[in-house]
């Protein structure tokens, strides 16, 4: 009689996408996540599949959660302007602090180029961020806060692009107070103030 596989998938999952967010998608072997989920091969096989799906959980788990987060935090905040300028500062703030990086940023850098499902994936979740985004610069417009010179979405994506921007800068100068002066930038550049 076959055993029964009983563990925690958002527990196994979260331990597998730390060791694709360490090493990298190319340099984790089957191995390296049976070892850090502590699970056996063939459990994993038949639970959720192989590499490829397993890496695909992780990405999809860990963009649902960061989404998930930002509209918590926005919900929180008094209008529409206060939760953009939340995000705005959360972010250079998670640029300085984070020592692994972006696990999307990572990802499309290293194998979106070459796998259709993972640039798809990424894609989605890159519209699902943005039409967030764009909705709550558009409801600061709406509520004055913002002027409406620019679409909300063109702003909307500059300050997508921005993020990645400062990502960048730090990892080549390792200079948080210039991340916080580029990110003050940003909203006295947005807002005119």
């Amino acid at each position: 009689m076959a055993r029964s596989v009983e563990f925690n998938e958002c527990e196994i999952i979260e331990k597998a996408m730390n060791v694709f967010w360490e090493k990298g998608y190319h340099a984790t072997s089957m191995q390296d996540l049976v070892d850090a989920m502590q699970i056996n091969r063939s459990s994993l096989y038949n639970t959720i599949g192989d590499k490829h799906c397993l890496f695909m959980k992780c990405v999809t788990s860990y963009t649902e959660n960061a989404m998930k987060e930002t509209r918590e935090k926005v919900a929180r905040e008094e209008s529409a302007l206060d939760g953009l300028i939340k995000i705005i500062r959360d972010k250079a703030a998670w640029v300085v602090d984070s020592e692994k990086g972006c696990l999307g940023i990572k990802t499309i850098f290293e194998i979106a180029t070459e796998d259709e499902q993972v640039r798809n994936l990424l894609c989605k979740n890159n519209q699902v961020y943005l039409e967030f985004m764009t909705d709550v610069i558009q409801k600061a417009i709406d509520a004055g806060e913002l002027d409406g010179e620019e679409e909300a979405s063109l702003l909307a994506e500059y300050i997508l692009t921005a993020f990645t921007g400062w990502k960048q800068s730090f990892i080549l100068n390792g200079d948080p107070i210039k991340i916080k002066k580029m990110s003050e930038y940003l909203i006295k550049t947005i807002t005119h103030k």
